[in-house]
């Protein structure tokens, strides 16, 4: 067999999912049929921005994961759109993650639901929601958002300013999601803000895992290492190299935090 006839490590596609919220796409990353499946992983990018997590999705996949992304902001031409707030996302990340475990839990592995930045955010509202339907086995809040100090637009700028620095420049691929979306930008951060994961992560009846770079200044050290402490089922937290968005130029690394979050703490 030619390289050109040889079976793709991974197989990408899409779907769409008419939604009492509004029109949801998924993205998802399987492995080849020469692999076997060990688990799902939903996951929740960040300002709606869902390709930035390719390459993280891709290494999972790689490796014996199904891997579906959230879509519900990055595309036009709907006559109906998901409200683009932490209480709008997560209503129809509800019912979409809902419509992906039916039936699904206990027959390929863990099903651990993944959020990065406002998408931890969204994540972790997504779980609280569902996790009394045992479909879910473990969250992992990557990058989240936003600090106490932080929930000022004269603070968080600032700390916007450095969040990136150790992130390479190609993560400007982000820059045609962001043409689309537009105000929703706006939107979600405010919505973001008003948000309060502190609060909420006690609530959890399971594991917790954060994770974050080292330089990431919207969620330094402390803040992540406080989420973790205050889960209702326990919690740990991971700091990793790179910056804010260190999902993109070191999947493996937060690749390996995901396929860690469900074993014991």
């Amino acid at each position: 067999m030619t390289a050109r006839e040889a079976e793709p490590v991974v197989v990408e596609g899409v779907r769409w999912h008419e939604l009492a919220a509004g029109p949801v796409r998924s993205l998802w990353f399987s492995p080849s049929g020469a692999v076997d499946v060990t688990g799902r992983v939903v996951v929740f990018p960040g300002l709606g921005l869902p390709r930035y997590l390719t390459p993280l999705a891709r290494t999972l996949a790689e490796g014996g994961v199904e891997v579906v992304v959230f879509d519900a902001l990055a595309f036009r031409g709907r006559p109906r759109r998901v409200k683009p707030t932490i209480p709008g996302l997560s209503g129809a990340g509800q019912e979409w993650v809902s419509e992906l475990t039916a039936g699904v839990h206990g027959r390929g592995g863990q099903v651990v639901v993944f959020g990065h930045s406002t998408g931890a955010q969204v994540a972790l509202e997504v779980v609280l929601s569902l996790q009394g339907s045992g479909r879910i086995d473990s969250l992992v809040m990557a990058g989240p958002t936003f600090v106490p100090r932080q929930r000022r637009l004269r603070h968080l700028v600032p700390a916007g300013l450095s969040a990136w620095r150790k992130d390479p420049p190609t993560e400007l691929v982000v820059l045609k999601n962001l043409a689309r979306v537009r105000t929703d930008v706006v939107r979600m951060v405010l919505s973001g803000l008003r948000h309060r994961p502190e609060e909420r992560v006690g609530h959890l009846r399971v594991p917790l895992t954060t994770t974050a770079g080292e330089a990431d200044s919207f969620a330094p050290a402390e803040w992540i290492e406080e989420l973790a402490s205050r889960a209702g089922s326990g919690g740990r937290s991971r700091v990793l190299v790179g910056s804010h968005n260190n999902v993109f130029p070191h999947p493996e690394a937060v690749a390996d935090v995901v396929r860690s979050a469900g074993s014991p703490l």
